[in-house]
């Protein structure tokens, strides 16, 4: 994608003369949805690496089923909603995501480990800057981010006090196993899906200027900046897990939804293609895709499990092709 405007950076890189790199290959979606398809490829897509199970999906649900079995109150506890055993949550939850949020900042923008390889923007986070709290693009996302984080441990707790009264439509790996494996795959199809409609309409104007701008001051986003969001929009963007009200769910599919909710934020905005591991080893992220939502703002509202984007024609796929068609619609429009 280079061209006269370009300038190579110090890992090789092509840049424009607004400093973004991108890389060569579009943006993909998950093949389940593409038709014809072969079992060869969906097993290629679900089994491989990187794929559907390695690293992210494997990865959030093994931190849930540690959470849920060393550090979650028992729950003849939560019968009685009590403020103990609620902040025993909230603490875990600040705890995780401090650790998983904080920990990729720590190694792509403190310690800035692999410079600027494979980052899509190639300016740092801001300082100084008037648009944020504390006049520092960093110390504010962290603070929105765990406001985040007490609005997704409000949802749980309620959930758990449900589920602790017999109150919410359960079921569990013994009654029901293959219900159980289905519903823990489904769970980010759903969360693609919902989240899709719910940025769409966060998008609306009225909606946008009171609340969804306060999250898109991140033009150049890093890993706090997924969860920086106006209190309204945690609210609308935790509901997801509202759907184990109806869904019959055990309480680990409960708490898979939540903790996919806040941590894969923190990877769908670290800035970066993919984390490089001494000279060779990267394990890829991706996420170009709400990147250029960033970059753009009326393209790419959803992920990509579902193409949504594609279906309703709000796709950008991050090729000179589409930002030529972006340029000329917007032009036109």
């Amino acid at each position: 994608m280079a061209d006269e405007t370009t300038t190579i950076d110090e890992h090789g890189q092509h840049r424009d003369r607004r400093g973004e790199w991108r890389p060569d290959k579009p943006v993909r979606f998950m093949p389940l949805f593409d038709w014809p398809t072969t079992p060869k490829v969906l097993a290629r897509w679900f089994f491989g690496v990187p794929g559907f199970l390695v690293p992210w999906f494997g990865l959030y649900l093994a931190i849930t089923v540690i959470a849920y079995l060393f550090f979650t109150p028992d729950m003849s506890r939560m019968q009685n909603l009590q403020l103990g055993w609620a902040l025993e949550i909230l603490l875990r939850n600040v705890v995780m995501v401090g650790a998983f949020t904080g920990g990729l900042h720590l190694w792509l923008y403190r310690w800035r480990k692999q410079g600027r390889r494979a980052k899509y923007n190639g300016n740092w986070p801001a300082e100084r800057d008037k648009r944020f709290l504390f006049n520092n693009q960093v110390h504010d996302n962290v603070f929105w981010s765990m406001v985040g984080v007490i609005v997704w441990s409000l949802f749980e707790v309620g959930l758990w006090w449900g589920y602790a009264n017999n109150a919410l439509p359960f079921s569990s790996l013994a009654q029901n196993p293959v219900w159980f494996v289905a519903w823990l795959l489904l769970m980010p199809f759903w969360r693609n899906f919902h989240f899709y409609w719910i940025h769409r309409l966060i998008h609306w104007s009225p909606l946008y200027r009171s609340v969804h701008y306060l999250h898109h001051k991140n033009v150049n986003v890093g890993p706090w900046s997924g969860m920086a969001m106006h209190p309204v929009e945690h609210v609308l963007y935790f509901s997801c897990m509202a759907i184990h009200l109806v869904v019959p769910s055990h309480p680990l599919h409960m708490m898979f939804n939540g903790v996919t909710t806040a941590l894969g934020p923190a990877v769908s905005h670290s800035g970066f293609d993919e984390l490089v591991f001494g000279d060779e080893t990267a394990v890829k992220k991706e996420k170009l895709m709400h990147y250029l939502h960033h970059r753009f703002h009326t393209v790419n509202f959803g992920e990509s499990a579902v193409p949504l984007d594609k279906w309703f024609g709000s796709f950008h796929d991050g090729s000179p092709e589409a930002d030529a068609k972006f340029k000329a619609a917007r032009v036109k429009g």
